[in-house]
């Protein structure tokens, strides 16, 4: 319509309410908008799947504790050092490499003792906690009975009693675990499946994944060791032995909400 004509037509205080009837008639003859849209609820179906395995360790750790201590700084580290050496050559002798050995922790301390209420310096104490990666866990008993009887505790500052400890580990946890919420995952689409059929549907997308759980390893830390070599009957060493590793369940589980069709 011509804007003058409707100038005529519509008086200039009715102007307004003109072009809001006309844009309400607009929206109506071009129909509903794209957003609007049918919204209606999307079926869907929400399960949990559960994953669950025995696991061994695959890999072991002995932590060794070196340290001397002397009145004179460069004796105890001349000591240290020459413990050190001996531990990580060692280890080699095992066919453990440089990678595989790592320093936890490494300190020097003053050391004092306490005699009728008076402090008197006793000396430094040179100090270094080692963690020794083993790839076979049978060979760990190995490694300890040669340590433990190397004669290390010879020397400027004895102390070499009880410097053994042993764990194990999982060397890729991360990699089970990955394997482990695919499984579970599976086992929820397993089900999702098996219930949507009873009620005449099919599965489709995944809408929705939580982690419930994911595998921990935690595997018992043997004793504190002091291996030494048995002597048998015939005079011969024993074979050292390990301490044994067992098996952990572990356990994953997702929760998933499919598409019910």
């Amino acid at each position: 319509m011509h804007l003058q004509l409707i100038q005529r037509i519509v008086p200039k205080q009715g102007w307004f309410w003109f072009t809001a009837t006309m844009l309400t008639l607009s929206l109506l003859l071009v129909g509903k908008p794209a957003f609007a849209a049918d919204l209606a609820p999307v079926r869907s179906i929400t399960v949990s799947g559960m994953a669950e395995r025995k696991v061994a360790p695959d890999e072991g750790h002995v932590n060794v504790s070196i340290s001397a201590t002397n009145a004179k700084l460069e004796i105890a580290k001349a000591e240290h050092d020459r413990k050190l050496r001996e531990v990580m050559a060692i280890a080699k002798k095992e066919g453990i490499d440089d990678a595989q050995m790592k320093t936890q922790h490494s300190a020097v301390q003053p050391q004092y003792t306490y005699e009728n209420n008076k402090r008197q310096f006793k000396g430094y104490q040179v100090q270094t906690a080692l963690d020794i990666t083993v790839k076979k866990v049978d060979a760990v008993g190995d490694l300890v009975e040669k340590l433990t009887t190397a004669g290390l505790e010879k020397g400027a500052g004895v102390e070499w009693g009880n410097l053994i400890n042993v764990s194990y580990t999982i060397a890729n946890p991360d990699k089970i675990r990955s394997d482990m919420l695919i499984e579970a995952i599976k086992d929820a689409r397993s089900k999702a499946d098996n219930m949507a059929s009873a009620v005449g549907g099919s599965v489709g997308n995944a809408l929705q994944v939580n982690e419930g759980g994911s595998p921990q390893f935690h595997f018992p830390t043997p004793m504190p060791m002091m291996a030494r070599g048995m002597v048998a009957s015939d005079g011969a060493m024993e074979k050292s032995v390990s301490p044994p590793v067992g098996e952990q369940q572990v356990n994953a589980s997702v929760t998933v909400t499919f598409e019910l069709k």
